[in-house]
């Protein structure tokens, strides 16, 4: 009877150790991809294999190759490894840090394109009126402020973008403020606009979804 029970515990142990974990796409690289392992984020590099077993054959920005046990599959982003169905689509935006140790990409405000810089420390968005004319943004039709800046303090205008987009990610209503002159040399996305995402932020790379209030 022990053996039989050993034998039936050892069984139930292999079954368990057996289960496929839960793997995920969060980002893609070249030669790269960002997985999502049970919970847990990993970065894996072209040829390298996670403790799980995720082997990762190549990536690209549209698609990684992965083998697990012996089984190859071609996976996109927010694909889920093994799955037979298709997930709900989830708007995931991934920044990776520059050697300046910034996350800059590309948004739009009110439609129009422009370079701009993740400022966690920043309560709002902020652009200079440079920037903001070459966006169309009638500031001057704001409320005037005062703005305290690295150089002492200059003169603002509070406005309210109508919509500000990063990615697929788009938020309406955006408060900002536009800083009179040159500064800042690339517009600040603060936290009035990264209040309605999740960040989350793994070696060297940024991941934003939208926040569901």
């Amino acid at each position: 009877m022990k053996f039989v029970l050993a034998g039936a515990l050892l069984f139930f142990a292999a079954l368990a150790w057996s289960e496929p974990a839960n793997i995920v796409v969060r980002g893609l690289f070249d030669k790269a991809a960002l997985f999502e392992i049970d919970g847990r984020r990993q970065l894996l590099r072209n040829g390298q294999r996670d403790s799980s077993g995720v082997h990762l054959i190549s990536a690209t920005p549209m698609q990684a190759v992965v083998e697990i046990g012996g089984q190859r599959q071609v996976l996109g982003l927010n694909k889920q490894v093994g799955a037979i169905y298709e997930q709900t689509p989830i708007t995931t935006v991934v920044l990776r840090k520059n050697s300046r140790n910034e996350y800059r990409m590309k948004i739009s405000i009110n439609g129009r394109g422009v370079d701009a810089l993740i400022d966690t420390g920043a309560t709002i968005l902020a652009m200079s009126s440079q920037e903001a004319l070459r966006l169309g943004v009638a500031y001057k039709q704001g409320v005037p402020t005062v703005v305290a800046t690295a150089s002492g303090m200059s003169d603002g205008y509070a406005v309210t973008l109508n919509k500000v987009q990063l990615g697929e990610i788009a938020v309406p209503h955006v408060n900002a403020v536009v800083i009179e002159g040159h500064y800042p040399h690339v517009v600040l996305l603060g936290m009035s606009f990264l209040e309605h995402v999740n960040l989350q932020e793994y070696n060297n790379i940024l991941t934003l979804t939208p926040r569901h209030h």
